[in-house]
């Protein structure tokens, strides 16, 4: 049986205010919040459009910067789903009723920075152990960075390499903002341990210095999508969608999008979840600095 013109139209009309009625999808983007290296290696943009075309769920991208920048906006509600590096901040959150489940979804990958003659020899060390190892026993400058990534990373590898740091050749980072530590590394030709993303794309800079160790798993840190919890003022819809898109991004097509994003973006610079470090994997599911591949 043909549906008559009026009636047709009636059906046509009822769809559209359907499709424009509060709280429909298209009318509610999921508002998203990123750490800035995410975007700034070109990965988070290739893999917002992957996540929407892999979900139906449309983000809006409200902020990327620093932790410091991110977490509040969160915090206030401006934001409904948060990237960014697991650790105090995201467990704070958690603990305030304003985060909710947060899940790894990747790594990003620090990386020994120094002086291009190299006093200690890292260049084509094994690993990260191997490298300090090196530095400790030729007592050359190293700069222990107070970013909190960077201080993880470095204990740990402390602790693999059965190193006792000392004040002869640990120094104390005096840097005034994260931004100018590679400065102060260049002025003191020491090491330090930076993030490869802001190395690698000219954000920290030190005249002099190039990376000299990368590829080394425990020098990775992982990032994790946090959800809203029960405290944050998210919308049931931007609950149910940032549910979704998490759940897409840790599956084996969210999983297989993040690395064919990272590829367009000409990583390595982001690391899937079958890429965990050896610490990790258990419960989880050399170049310069213009050319960071291994």
């Amino acid at each position: 049986m043909k549906t008559r013109g009026p009636a047709r139209r009636a059906l046509l009309l009822l769809g559209l205010l359907l499709a424009l009625a509060p709280g429909a999808r298209a009318a509610e983007p999921l508002r998203l919040a990123m750490v800035g290296g995410i975007q700034m290696s070109g990965v988070g943009e290739r893999l917002r459009m992957r996540l929407e075309a892999g979900t139906g769920v449309r983000l809006e991208l409200v902020a990327v910067a620093n932790k410091e920048a991110i977490v509040p906006r969160f915090a206030r509600g401006e934001a409904d789903l948060l990237l960014i590096h697991g650790g105090s901040e995201t467990f704070a959150l958690q603990a305030r009723g304003l985060g909710g489940q947060m899940r790894v979804w990747g790594f990003n990958e620090h990386v020994l920075v120094g002086p291009a003659e190299d006093p200690a020899g890292v260049r084509g060390a094994a690993d990260g152990a191997e490298a300090f190892r090196r530095i400790a026993a030729a007592r050359a400058p190293f700069v222990a960075f107070r970013d909190a990534g960077s201080h993880e990373i470095v204990q740990r590898l402390w602790k693999r390499a059965g190193i006792r740091p000392e004040p002869d050749w640990v120094l104390l980072d005096r840097s005034e903002r994260p931004q100018e530590i590679l400065a102060q590394a260049a002025q003191q030709r020491a090491y330090v341990v930076v993030g490869g993303i802001p190395a690698a794309f000219g954000k920290l800079r030190g005249e002099g210095l190039e990376i000299l160790l990368r590829g080394d798993r425990r020098m990775r840190r992982a990032y994790v999508a946090l959800e809203p919890g029960p405290a944050h003022p998210a919308s049931a819809t931007a609950r149910e969608d940032a549910r979704r898109v998490v759940d897409y991004l840790v599956s084996a097509a969210g999983q297989a999008d993040l690395a064919a994003a990272d590829t367009e973006a000409g990583g390595p610079w982001i690391y899937g979840l079958a890429e965990a470090p050896p610490a990790l994997s258990a419960g989880s599911g050399a170049a310069s600095p213009a050319s960071p591949r291994r």
